[in-house]
């Protein structure tokens, strides 16, 4: 019995088993990449456009509404992408209206004469105008978010704004405000609420009225003043006719003749009253009115004010000079100065001793036409100077009442210099007399001169 045995090598089997190997590997991974390149690419087209529109939406967050997304080709995505594009356009128009609107309201704002404040229920500024940063005496971007009390240094603000938060109803006050200027303010309040109609706090809104304030007072101070004055010839007339009334005429005709002469002299001095109110009155009316004014030759106009208070002082042993160059002209009207220089002359006749010499001048100075009037008088101390222009001012009343003065011829004097875009000025040296000085503007743009 035989036994046959067989065998082969098994490296060359191990080789083939390796290359099939390296080759399943490489088919592997070849079809691992490209199946990652496909997914890459895929992905890509899908997650880019989503990455420029997660941008963009980024960009809009931040106020960049200008620009709009790309419209990719898929349809979901392209109804996105113009959807959110369209949200930015209206976006856009919304705030742009927005800022419009604040502008204007900050403008309307920040031009109000009155003082707005708008304050929380914990009494902290909201909002406030340069009106009200005037009237507390605080610029008004620092007056934001601060407590009440930081910038009312006033108690009754204080207490106004605390009253004005308690109750739902309007509130309204005057007050007074002391600092290098005094102001009377009127404060009214009204309650804010948002809108749920929640009370949110409250609006404040300030109203200077100091000048209301102190006209009304030179009203009533007028009023009374020339109450007084009528008052006073009024009750002498009426006490010498009722003398009269009850005297025979026959007996003591002098006395009688005096009688009348009182009389008629309280009446010449209620009809110069009258007279100058009616003066003051229609020069205040012609303020701030269209003005023609024409050129004047103001030696003329200056000699027939002296003509005229010769003329009503023939008693008085007192000496006018003028002192008037040839050609001296300026624009005016040349009834109202000529009224101007007689109140003044006529004064200097009025409070100059017998044997004195009264001085009328006219000069240029400049762009401007002077007009001078001294006399030697009393003079006028220095606490009278700045309130002599006032009515019914009067330094000696005593001596007015005597002289037959209303008060009212240097208010009147200040009038018809301002009348003429000009000022009236005084010097005076107590025991040696005063000069009065009218400046009137050769030209000027608001005066229209024919």
């Amino acid at each position: 019995i035989a036994v046959i045995r067989a065998s082969i090598s098994i490296s060359s089997i191990e080789r083939e088993i390796r290359s099939i190997r390296r080759n399943i590997l490489l088919v592997l991974v070849l079809t691992v990449a490209a199946a990652a390149g496909a997914s890459l690419y895929v992905s890509s087209r899908i997650t880019r456009p989503i990455e420029e529109m997660k941008t963009g939406a980024r960009r809009f967050a931040k106020g960049e509404l200008e620009k709009r997304l790309a419209v990719p080709g898929s349809e979901e995505l392209s109804e996105l992408a113009l959807t959110m594009n369209h949200m930015a356009e209206s976006l856009a128009e919304k705030i742009q209206a927005l800022r419009n609107r604040t502008t204007e309201l900050e403008a309307v704002h920040s031009s109000m004469k009155e003082g707005v404040i708008a304050v929380d229920q914990n009494e902290r500024i909201i909002t406030v105008n340069r009106a009200s940063g005037k009237i507390l005496d605080f610029p008004p971007h620092m007056l934001k978010g601060k407590h009440i009390l930081e910038a009312a240094r006033n108690y009754e603000l204080q207490n106004f704004i605390k009253s004005a938060l308690a109750t739902r109803h309007p509130v309204e006050r005057d007050i007074r405000i002391d600092r290098a200027e005094k102001y009377i303010i009127n404060i009214h309040s009204t309650a804010l609420h948002d809108n749920a109609g929640n009370r949110i706090g409250t609006l404040i809104i300030f109203h200077d009225i100091t000048r209301i304030k102190k006209l009304e007072n030179m009203q009533k101070a007028f009023a009374a003043n020339v109450s007084h004055e009528l008052k006073t010839p009024l009750t002498s007339i009426k006490g010498f006719i009722e003398t009269l009334q009850s005297f025979d005429g026959r007996s003591d005709p002098e006395e009688y003749r005096n009688f009348l002469k009182i009389i008629e002299k309280n009446v010449n001095r209620m009809i110069a009253l009258v007279n100058d109110l009616l003066s003051l009155s229609r020069l205040e009316r012609m303020q701030g009115g269209k003005i023609s004014l024409e050129t004047v030759n103001l030696k003329r106009v200056i000699k027939e004010a002296i003509n005229t208070c010769r003329i009503s002082n023939p008693d008085r042993d007192i000496s006018i000079k003028a002192l008037l160059p040839e050609h001296i002209e300026a624009p005016a009207d040349p009834l109202l100065l000529e009224q101007a220089v007689v109140n003044l002359v006529d004064n200097a006749v009025k409070y100059s001793p017998d044997g004195t010499r009264i001085n009328v001048a006219a000069f240029k100075d400049g762009e401007t036409a002077v007009i001078s009037v001294t006399d030697h008088g009393p003079g006028i101390s220095r606490e009278h100077l700045d309130k002599i222009f006032n009515r019914f001012y009067r330094v000696d009343r005593d001596r007015s009442r005597q002289t037959g003065g209303t008060g009212l011829g240097l208010a009147i004097v200040k009038h018809i210099a301002q009348y003429h875009a000009g000022k009236i000025e005084v010097e005076s040296t107590p025991g040696k007399g005063s000069t009065f000085s009218i400046y009137l503007p050769l030209k000027h743009p608001d005066r229209e001169f024919i």
